[in-house]
């Protein structure tokens, strides 16, 4: 009974595999169901209660605190970010960048400046654009940390109430909680910059932001606006307790932060299972 336990386990393993390599989205969180449910059968097995079958699943759910704790207690990133001119990266460092330039150009966008920032391990590259006659921003980034790299592209609106709306395809959930009165809208799945642009108008016009609220920031001092919306976000964190100083003009996560990052990645993980 044992032996024909494991194998059962077994093949709902291997099925989960299988369906993990389909391009389709339910297939693959089938496949991620069934990894669960081999999870349980193992635990099950191993300890005979159900107890250990829970215990083996959620042993998925307790692996960020690896990352969290290895890793991002560490860290020590700067309270005051500045934003400073950087040439754009390589065609083999950024190889969509032309092509995400071509997109937000032919939307209607100029491009006003190439910026970023570095700090230690943490790379950054942000091409800024804006719009005139609707007074927007659009922005192309490029951040990368140690070996890993994540490109996305942002819309952003102000208002003359200091409300900042911005819309986002970056994929994974916030490692900080926004600042009060800077909304952000996440649309990770659209497949264009004008698929990108329309959720963004879509979502003035649901808060009926009229042209007539609109800040025109002109193309100049876009830059220190991203600035001050890192700022601002920072502040808040400190505040709320996520993030504590550090010295010598550091933050660090605190163990409330800890625990809201760990919230995200598994949001991260069911989503993207």
């Amino acid at each position: 009974m044992q032996m024909n336990g494991w194998m059962v386990t077994l093949g709902v393993a291997v099925f989960g595999y299988a369906l993990r390599t389909f391009a389709s989205a339910p297939a693959r969180k089938a496949g991620a169901a069934l990894y669960l449910t081999a999870s349980w059968l193992a635990g099950w097995l191993l300890t005979g209660s159900h107890f250990g079958g829970a215990a083996a699943v959620a042993v998925w759910f307790l692996l960020p605190w690896v990352e969290i704790l290895l890793r991002v207690r560490k860290m020590r990133l700067p309270l005051r970010k500045t934003l400073k001119h950087r040439f754009a990266p390589s065609r083999d460092d950024f190889p969509h960048l032309p092509d995400l330039t071509e997109e937000v150009e032919k939307a209607g966008f100029e491009k006003t400046d190439d910026t970023g920032f570095d700090w230690e391990e943490v790379r950054q590259f942000i091409r800024v654009f804006y719009h005139a006659p609707s007074r927007t921003q659009a922005a192309i980034h490029l951040n990368e940390q140690g070996n890993m790299s994540v490109v996305f592209v942002t819309v952003t609106t102000r208002t003359e109430k200091g409300v900042t709306l911005t819309t986002s395809n970056y994929p994974f959930s916030q490692t900080m909680r926004s600042a009060p009165g800077h909304l952000l809208q996440r649309e990770p799945s659209v497949e264009s910059f004008d698929d990108l642009l329309a959720g963004h108008r879509s979502m003035l016009h649901s808060l009926a932001v009229d042209e007539k609220d609109i800040i025109d920031p002109g193309p100049d001092g876009l830059a220190p606006l991203l600035e001050a919306d890192v700022r601002k976000q920072v502040d808040h964190n400190l505040r709320a307790g996520l993030i504590m100083e550090s010295g010598e003009g550091t933050f660090r996560y605190s163990w409330r932060g800890c625990f809201f990052l760990w919230g995200q990645f598994v949001k991260d993980m069911v989503k993207f299972a």
